[in-house]
């Protein structure tokens, strides 16, 4: 068996041990599609999309192109945990670089700030490339119930570039 099969078969299975339980979210910040403007060391676009799968559980994926191509593909699960005002959830899945792949997992939080303008922390291990940390805060802003104004930065650490998206997405 290829050491790539190996990977995808350790990702699927730290993905369904790394689920708890979750908490109740609006499905319209969490059922989109969406696509912009991608930098992660060279430009690009990316494509992106997340769904309800089941009552808590959101499956997610993301491809960035650039002089690398980027794939990431997971679940998040919406806990009764919370920060305050701020709803915890946890992400776990498969992550695919050009130069190599991996599984990343971790913890974040989404808070409302106003009407139409809603942020996402989240904080996230990746063992691709001998592992990294990646920290990403982005914000939405709604132009109407459908459309939103979409910008996120993640700081990555050790070889990793940061990452920076600007684009627009469409809730369903």
């Amino acid at each position: 068996m290829k050491m790539k099969s190996i990977k995808r078969i350790l990702a699927v299975a730290a993905l369904g041990s790394s689920l708890t339980v979750a908490a109740n979210a609006s499905a319209a910040d969490w059922n989109y599609v969406g696509g912009g403007f991608y930098d992660f060391s060279d430009t690009g676009f990316y494509l992106e999309g997340s769904t309800f799968i089941a009552d808590r559980l959101v499956l997610n994926a993301e491809i960035g192109d650039t002089y690398d191509t980027v794939f990431r593909g997971g679940l998040s699960f919406l806990t009764d945990l919370s920060l305050g005002q701020a709803p915890v959830f946890v992400s776990g899945g498969y992550s695919d670089y050009s130069f190599d792949d991996g599984i990343y997992f971790g913890a974040g939080v989404t808070l409302a700030i106003d009407e139409g303008v809603n942020t996402k922390f989240e904080l996230l291990h990746d063992t691709a490339g001998d592992g990294f940390m990646r920290f990403r805060s982005g914000i939405t802003f709604a132009i109407s119930d459908k459309l939103n104004l979409a910008g996120s930065y993640s700081l990555n650490n050790r070889r990793f570039s940061n990452e920076l998206r600007l684009g627009v997405q469409y809730k369903f």
